[in-house]
């Protein structure tokens, strides 16, 4: 369900930055170039009441870097935006980068930049239809759509 643009077969004619994923997941690390997940990909959040708090998730992405912006400073940001296209005032994630290509990658090459960011205490306000947004350098680059839905009883919280 994660809505990036088409990428291209050959890695050299890549002009901007591009998310091959970007997910949800109940845990998630980014570790030597790779990422480990479990519990990902959820589509529903289950609460019996709002404002809820979901204790702890994890957001991954995986970007693909053009070779032209290797070696510079680049800045992302991940945010929840919620059926009225508005941002939910309780959560933001920004962080910088710089990446090169690694020893293997052929002069020209597009880089693979794993990241998998631990988050805690997300806050809902009410129940409905949520998408988690990535962009990098202030371009739009993926959005992941997933609904909080209110529910009765005892249940757990993610799928």
């Amino acid at each position: 369900m994660t809505e990036t643009q088409d990428v291209p077969q050959d890695t050299r004619t890549i002009d901007r930055f591009r998310a091959l994923g970007f997910f949800p997941a109940d845990h998630a690390a980014a570790e030597s170039g790779k990422i480990y997940a479990s519990g990902a990909y959820w589509t529903h959040l289950r609460f019996p009441a709002f404002p809820a708090v979901l204790p702890s998730m994890a957001l991954v992405a995986v970007l693909q870097q053009p070779f032209h912006e290797s070696h510079e400073n680049h800045r992302f940001e991940m945010t929840i935006e919620n059926a009225d296209c508005e941002r939910l005032p309780t959560f933001k994630v920004e962080g910088e980068f710089r990446a090169t290509a690694g020893l293997e990658s052929k002069y020209g090459d597009a880089g693979i930049i794993p990241l998998a960011v631990p988050l805690h205490g997300v806050l809902f306000e009410r129940a409905g239809d949520h998408s988690f947004v990535l962009s990098v350098d202030g371009a739009e680059i993926a959005r992941y759509k997933f609904s909080v839905l209110q529910v009765f009883g005892t249940i757990p919280l993610s799928p």
